[in-house]
């Protein structure tokens, strides 16, 4: 099929938005609710109209081709089997009547059972399904017609953590098995956005905010938006102002904040047209440990207050006031309970820090 490409549409709330997917390329659309992906997949699969610009498939406009002939197939959240048909004839009757024999939609059928492991409840009711066999039974309904391209429209909303995680490895190797088939996925979830594709794209309100591998995205969010959008806890966002110490910056929290850290000049050389002016440090919560008693002077660590110790298993969210931030550490040092209430000396990856622009709300590039 090639390439799909979207050129300037505008419809909903898209304005001039284009966006191109690779063929058989599996891309993430994630962003808050009202960020614009719904309305993307359903540009695709032909069920909104733009008022302008150019759907393509390949070299073919799509503009004005209904749904049935544009070999798309769209998993939904709200997807609700036919309530008197069985799961095998649910199955069937998403193959076009008429268009295949008996013989090759049995073939079809059982191979999507198969796929996504429903040969033992094929002769059940719907009514007796719980909620993750409903969405496999959508997403082998979608796979029997073996599509070019298959819609994810937040599809595991309505499932628990557990089924979520089980799901979501399904359409992962779901992908492995149909390599011929382009998939894009749209999620308000930040933790499903970083899992799930290849090529992770983040939407605010219809606009790009950024795009590349999810890890690249976590690790340098493109601005503060993406930075407070993407990671579970997001990054600790830090203002501040900096200045020049002979050969290297300082940052200072503003107010009576506690984190008062230096910069090499070589690593933030951008930084230095921001000397006296706001700035904001971004950090993960990963990237903050409790300091060492060796390191508790180093130019890298401050003191904060520990209000509430969250323990995660082998880890622990640490809740820190500075004194003008909220931040969250994530440690791994066996921090318990009873640090609650307590001040202790904590340590920035400095390295693994971020700067942005608080006018802009762009990431302030490492490199010179």
């Amino acid at each position: 099929m090639a390439k799909i490409a979207l050129h300037n549409i505008s419809v909903g709330g898209l304005a001039d938005f284009s966006l191109e997917i690779q063929d058989r390329e599996f891309v993430v659309l994630a962003g808050p609710a009202g960020c614009g992906s719904s309305i993307i997949l359903r540009v695709i699969a032909g069920l909104e109209n733009p008022s302008r610009g150019d759907i393509l498939f390949g070299e073919r406009r799509m503009n004005g081709i209904p749904p049935k002939d544009r070999e798309v197939a769209v998993v939904a959240k709200d997807y609700a089997p036919y309530p008197r048909m069985s799961v095998y004839d649910n199955l069937a009757f998403a193959l076009r009547p008429g268009k295949f024999s008996a013989a090759e939609t049995k073939k079809r059928v059982l191979a999507a059972a198969e796929v996504l492991g429903l040969q033992e409840i094929l002769e059940r009711m719907p009514a007796t399904l719980g909620g993750e066999e409903r969405q496999r039974l959508a997403l082998a309904r979608a796979i029997a017609r073996q599509p070019k391209i298959i819609l994810f429209d937040e599809p595991f909303a309505s499932l628990d953590r557990e089924a979520r995680v089980r799901a979501r490895a399904e359409i992962r190797k779901l992908h492995q098995r149909l390599p011929a088939t382009t998939i894009i996925y749209a999620t308000n979830d930040p933790v499903e956005a970083l899992v799930m594709g290849e090529r992770l794209v983040v939407l605010d309100r219809g606009v790009v905010q950024q795009e590349g591998d999810p890890a690249a995205v976590y690790d340098a969010p493109a601005n503060l938006f993406v930075a407070r959008f993407i990671g579970h806890p997001p990054m600790n966002l830090i203002h501040g102002t900096v200045k020049q110490d002979r050969d290297s910056l300082v940052f200072s929290e503003q107010g009576d904040g506690t984190i008062k850290v230096r910069l090499a000049v070589s690593e933030f050389p951008n930084a230095k047209d921001f000397v006296g002016e706001p700035i904001v440090l971004g950090i993960r919560p990963e990237d903050i440990t409790v300091a060492l008693a060796e390191t508790e002077r180093s130019p890298t660590s401050f003191r904060a207050l520990v209000e509430m110790v969250e323990p995660m298993g082998a880890e622990a969210n640490l809740y820190l006031q500075t004194g003008a931030h909220a931040l969250i550490c994530r440690s791994r040092c066996g921090t318990d309970k009873g640090n609650a209430g307590h001040r202790l000396q904590f340590e920035i990856d400095i390295e693994k820090a971020r700067l942005f622009d608080p006018a802009s709300g762009r990431l302030i590039m490492k490199e010179g």
